[in-house]
């Protein structure tokens, strides 16, 4: 492994200007991230229960097709399902005992859509669709991909879980003060309290915050449930409400935070695309109620925000397997290398790992550390300890993966 240490980025929030976004729990997107994670931590758990190990799965690739509605001021009406499809290589068998791919594929269904939509009827709008592609090929042990015993699970991944493919993962020291905001805002507004208050608006929620100089814009698209707004009246009336509890609450984040004591300037803009008689009505409180689809990947980054001004993984880890799929492990590890570096040198760093296709994963093979000024001798060794810290724990990373519902994460602003 070479570590290559430069001054080489600048902390985000001394930028002349800034720009983020996060996707509500909600979105389209998000749900697909959700379930992609959430199914792979539920496979993962299952898996090491019965056999002591996790097999060989990935399903990176989940896809959500949005419904076909008719949707008006009070009400909708659902002409075809939501299509749930679950792509991917995944182990559904070792030796005579079946994994229960389609069942627990239902179970994560019927669990991360209502949570994340605070609201359980869309179940009576899905499909389930799970199309497995899992076989064999010389590029591993045939136990590998058909492990004969539950024995095979653990011996034969110890052997074979090195780097699956050639990537590029990086992680900042922190987010931004815009990317943080737009965070807060989403996760307040999606929030328990402030769905049970206001009834009528929705989770799939999208907040863009823009940062020039000390004046900040805040652009936020709020959905409404058709059935709760009768008419435009009633939905521009809910609608001035929304607006004044945001705005409150706008001030309130600026409040606690310390790096919003320059700013000079907040506007908020909000459902933008509104036209008399045309507002954001979602059934089921998303956008997926009414045509709009969500894939893996096109949501918010590992830190929980798009931050386009930041460098960014090549990766969607949402659906990989925790076990040695390096694009979702070298995320992890990027990110927490610069965060630690943040904590305990107070320098903002940017880290990149650059691992190769069957690389052992404690032993990638480049670590680019980007760091916001110029050091001393002390901090850069602490910076290189801090690092290979980090990667020595990669092929331990499935123990982390496990240890948080991806549910709770989004709930908390991170990863997926």
């Amino acid at each position: 492994m070479r570590i290559a240490v430069h001054r080489a980025c600048v902390d985000p929030d001394r930028l002349p200007f800034d720009a983020a976004e996060r996707k509500g729990i909600g979105h389209p997107d998000s749900l697909a991230d959700l379930v992609a994670d959430t199914f792979s931590h539920r496979y993962s758990t299952w898996s090491r229960h019965r056999f002591g190990a996790i097999p060989n799965h990935w399903v990176d690739k989940v896809t959500l097709v949005g419904a076909a509605a008719e949707v008006t001021f009070g009400g909708f009406d659902i002409h075809k399902p939501v299509d749930c499809y679950l792509f991917g290589k995944i182990t559904d068998r070792v030796g005579s005992t079946p994994v229960p791919v389609e069942e627990i594929f239902g179970e994560v269904i019927a669990n991360v859509l209502p949570t994340a939509l605070g609201d359980g009827r869309i179940l009576d709008h899905v499909r389930l669709h799970v199309n497995n592609t899992s076989g064999i090929a010389v590029d591993h042990d045939a136990r590998f991909y058909r492990p004969q015993a539950a024995e095979d699970v653990a011996t034969v991944l110890a052997v074979e879980s090195v780097a699956n493919d050639t990537v590029l993962c990086t992680g900042a020291g922190r987010r931004g003060f815009a990317a943080d905001l737009a965070v807060g805002l989403e996760r307040w507004i999606t929030g328990a309290e402030f769905q049970r208050m206001t009834p009528a608006v929705g989770t799939d929620v999208k907040i863009m915050v823009v940062r020039v100089g000390s004046v900040v814009d805040v652009t936020a698209a709020v959905p409404f449930h058709p059935e709760v707004v009768g008419s435009w009246k009633a939905y521009r009336g809910c609608l001035a409400d929304v607006r004044v509890a945001i705005s409150a609450e706008l001030k309130s984040l600026l409040d606690q935070d310390p790096r919003a004591r320059d700013v000079t300037g907040l506007s908020l803009s909000l459902n933008t695309k509104d036209t008399p008689g045309r507002g954001y009505l979602a059934p089921f409180g998303t956008s997926l109620g009414k045509g709009d689809c969500g894939a893996v990947g096109r949501g918010n980054r590992y830190s929980g925000a798009i931050e386009p001004l930041r460098p960014a993984s090549c990766e969607a880890p949402a659906g990989k397997n925790p076990v040695h799929h390096a694009g979702k492990i070298y995320t992890a590890v990027a990110a927490e290398a610069a965060r630690l570096i943040l904590v305990e040198t107070s320098v903002y760093a940017e880290v990149t790992i650059a691992a190769r296709n069957g690389g052992q994963l404690g032993d990638p093979a480049h670590v680019l550390v980007s760091l916001e000024r110029d050091v001393d001798t002390a901090t850069m060794t602490a910076v290189e300890q801090i690092v290979r810290g980090c990667v020595a724990g990669a092929a331990d990373y499935s123990n982390r993966f496990l240890a948080t519902d991806p549910l709770t994460l989004f709930r908390e602003g991170a990863h997926p």
